[in-house]
């Protein structure tokens, strides 16, 4: 069950999910979790890669070192808030693009860093609960984030490597895990979320 916070956006990334016409195409979900963000969608195969052998992922795997897949093996890469934990932005991306087939689809998404509320937050002073912070801020030496993105961000690494972005959204904005602002009255910039489907172009 996902957390309320994120179930708009998780909603929003399973439509377009669909929207590849995935029935006969191969996902893999990169930082899957439990639950994955592709889990019940009809498709040829489903691979789940995740570092935490507790979800049970088809495959256990630091993505930092690679995405352990051949070449043009994915018609549909998912990447749902593991953007903004990995240090080699241009390497995490460009292993996405080895493994997708030509024409494959990327569907990600991570926060915004120019959210309405991050915004705010920094304005009277505060760091934003899922901007990148120092390690003594996250519990159990756990790692958390260590990159921000804006939307601007987002699309300049994917140009980088022959990704045309078809579809741009945002989730709304949150506070304390309620929805106080719907995505379809702001502009995306000020949401929360950061959430993209973008294809591979030759």
């Amino acid at each position: 069950m996902f957390e309320p916070f994120g179930k708009i956006r998780v909603d929003i990334m399973r439509r377009l999910i669909v929207s590849c016409q995935p029935e006969d195409k191969v996902i893999v979900d990169l930082g899957a979790g439990n639950p994955a963000v592709s889990d019940n969608i009809k498709c040829k195969k489903q691979i789940k890669i995740d570092i935490d052998p507790t979800t049970k992922p088809d495959i256990v795997c630091d993505l930092t070192k690679g995405i352990p897949l051949p070449e043009n093996s994915a018609d549909i890469v998912v990447a749902s808030e593991i953007l903004e934990h990995i240090y080699n932005s241009k390497k995490f991306v460009s292993e996405i693009r080895r493994v997708l087939t030509n024409n494959g689809h990327l569907i990600l998404s991570c926060p915004n860093i120019c959210s309405l509320k991050y915004r705010i937050a920094f304005l009277i002073g505060k760091i934003p609960a899922h901007a990148a912070k120092a390690d003594m801020s996250y519990e159990d030496d756990r790692p958390g984030h260590i990159r921000d993105y804006n939307f601007k961000e987002v699309k300049e690494l994917l140009t980088m490597f022959n990704f045309k972005i078809i579809k741009s959204y945002t989730d709304g904005i949150h506070y304390k895990s309620k929805l106080i602002v719907p995505r379809y009255f702001i502009k995306k910039t000020f949401g929360d979320s950061i959430i993209i489907k973008a294809q591979v172009i030759k």
